[in-house]
């Protein structure tokens, strides 16, 4: 319930305040005098669109503060897990718009986004505007309304996100079999050049060992005759280096004893001898291994230009050609992965494609059961609001898809977000004329008292504990405004209800009457809010029925309204 609404800086609105009662709440006044801006301002406070052109002029904010009372578990539970304390059920909430565009949400006076508000004030007040009931001409809204009365809401909430999920998936599985040709064609190319590489076997070092090798046996013969020549100076020649030595050694051995200090170049020139010695042994071993081979040095040649082959291609050195080989290795694994995980994603999108099928045919099921319960009950509503003849009807189009996953009635069919079928009400205002969708011949007046109907229905379904109707009696009058009235009243037996009305058949049902009029002072309007006492109330359904000339019929007929 909605105890009290505090305006302040809003539109023509300076400060207002006003406190509302259970049951049916009755708004009237003049054309432009303020009563859609106090609608805008309720819409504000519930998570609307906050516009800095609603500012008051010279003002450089506006503040619009409500006070209601929640009982609803399921409505206190939101509230809480967003982060919210409330005792005994009194829900404060404060929206402020300033003119630099920084606006600010409350709920019991804590920060709240304004997107967790909407959601919240989708639960407290169900404002039905004077347009509303436009959106009968759009039988995209229809399932809507289908499904609120057969409280299939929640099912189909959760068929649109299953729905949603194996789209994303669809898409990646077409992403995926769209890079298909791309993704064979890299692994084919990932798959040579790693079997080159392997094939190869390559070590760290090979090409500089196989270099000095091939330049050895290049130079075999010019090796030879150099290292033969050596130890022929060195140790095989008469009077070899060697030979020589040896002689020096032995006139120096027998010096030592008669001047010692000759005991130093004896030691070196035997350390000589030994050191041309090893040489000789060193070079004579060489000599061994010096031999020209044709046969290795070509297949030197040819390890070195697959070497050199594999570099031009992958790297620069062998390092940078084993680095690539281990990057391409790892990629087409990632490949050879992708294509196993497009296969697992087709298996899951066949499995969800299942369930959505089964949900989707049960949910088309319940809403053709529910249609046959919403026509007898929309039917006895309109009958209540002098439609006695009329007829009202809910029309399944099950589209054919042969491409289709959802079998229905041994067709394969169109599957949406919403399931399957599209749903659009028909209606028949004569007797005799035949059932006809409801946007193409309904009358604004029947528009209007078809959409009250199913409001009444829906009455006993939605749990939003405040419903908001702006100018519902738009297009009738006389006794069906009258019943218009006796229906309102009924709905507020059970819930509190706010009606902005200009028939006075209708005021005349309201538990309490304000009136919304404007003034002006110092070249400045305001609007204001009035509750009416008896009197009051008397003379405001009296300008309703008679214009603002009252006279004692008017008052009489005003008596008997309220009566």
């Amino acid at each position: 319930m909605l105890h009290e609404l505090k305006i302040s800086k809003f539109a023509i609105i300076e400060n207002l305040a006003v406190e509302f009662h259970p049951g049916l709440n009755i708004l009237t006044g003049e054309t432009g005098a303020g009563k859609s801006i106090i609608l805008s301002a309720l819409n504000l406070i519930l998570g609307g669109r906050a516009d800095t052109d609603s500012i008051r002029s010279g003002e450089t904010a506006a503040t619009v503060e409500a006070s209601l009372q929640v009982t609803d578990p399921k409505t206190l539970q939101l509230i809480e897990s967003q982060g919210f304390e409330v005792e005994d059920g009194r829900v404060f909430i404060k929206r402020t718009i300033t003119s630099n565009g920084k606006n600010r949400a409350y709920l019991n006076n804590s920060s709240i986004t304004v997107a967790a508000l909407s959601e919240i004030g989708n639960r407290l007040i169900d404002i039905h505007g004077q347009h509303d009931h436009q959106s009968l001409l759009h039988p995209e809204t229809h399932v809507d309304m289908l499904d609120a009365y057969g409280q299939l809401a929640d099912e189909k909430n959760r068929f649109a996100g299953q729905f949603a999920a194996v789209q994303k998936q669809q898409l990646e599985l077409k992403k995926i079999v769209s890079t298909q040709s791309a993704r064979l064609q890299r692994q084919d190319l990932l798959n040579f050049q790693v079997s080159e590489i392997d094939q190869a076997q390559l070590t760290v070092g090979e090409d500089d060992i196989l270099l000095n090798e091939r330049n050895k046996l290049r130079h075999a013969e010019k090796l030879h005759q150099a290292v033969d020549r050596a130890l022929q100076i060195l140790r095989d020649a008469e009077d070899s280096l060697l030979e020589r030595l040896g002689v020096l050694n032995n006139e120096l051995t027998p010096l030592p004893e008669i001047d010692a200090t000759l005991e130093d170049p004896l030691k070196r020139g035997q350390t000589a001898y030994y050191e041309l010695e090893e040489l000789a042994s060193e070079l004579q071993d060489y000599l061994r291994t010096v031999e020209f081979q044709p046969a290795r040095l070509e297949e030197i040649e040819d390890r070195l230009a697959e070497i050199n082959g594999l570099k031009r291609k992958y790297g620069v050195d062998l390092p940078a050609v084993l680095a690539y080989r281990e990057k391409i290795g790892e990629e087409l694994n990632a490949l050879t992965f992708g294509e196993e995980a497009a296969q697992a994603l087709r298996k899951e999108i066949q499995d969800a494609e299942k369930i959505l099928s089964k949900d989707a045919v049960a949910l088309a099921e319940k809403r053709e059961a529910v249609a046959e319960r919403m026509k007898k009950n929309v039917e006895k509503e309109l009958r209540d609001l002098n439609m006695k003849d009329v007829q009202f009807g809910v029309r399944f189009n099950y589209d054919a898809d042969p491409d289709g996953f959802t079998m229905f009635r041994k067709a394969k069919v169109v599957t949406h977000a919403n399931g399957i079928g599209a749903i659009e009400f028909l209606f028949s205002p004569n007797p005799g004329e035949s059932l006809r969708p409801l946007a193409k011949i309904a009358s604004g007046g029947e528009l209007s008292r078809v959409m009250l109907a199913l409001k009444s229905i829906l009455n006993e379904q939605d749990g939003v504990p405040v419903m908001v109707f702006d100018e519902v009696d738009s297009g009738i009058s006389g006794k069906v405004a009258d019943q218009v009235g006796i229906k309102l009243k009924k709905i507020a037996a059970d819930k509190q209800v706010f009606c902005i009305t200009h028939l006075p058949q209708i005021a005349g049902r309201g538990g309490a009457h304000y009136r919304v009029h404007k003034t002006v002072s110092g070249k400045r309007t305001r609007a204001t809010i009035t509750l009416l006492n008896y009197e009051e109330r008397v003379k405001e359904i009296a300008r309703l029925s008679g214009g603002e000339k009252i006279t004692a019929t008017t008052l009489k007929y005003a008596k008997e309204m309220i009566k």
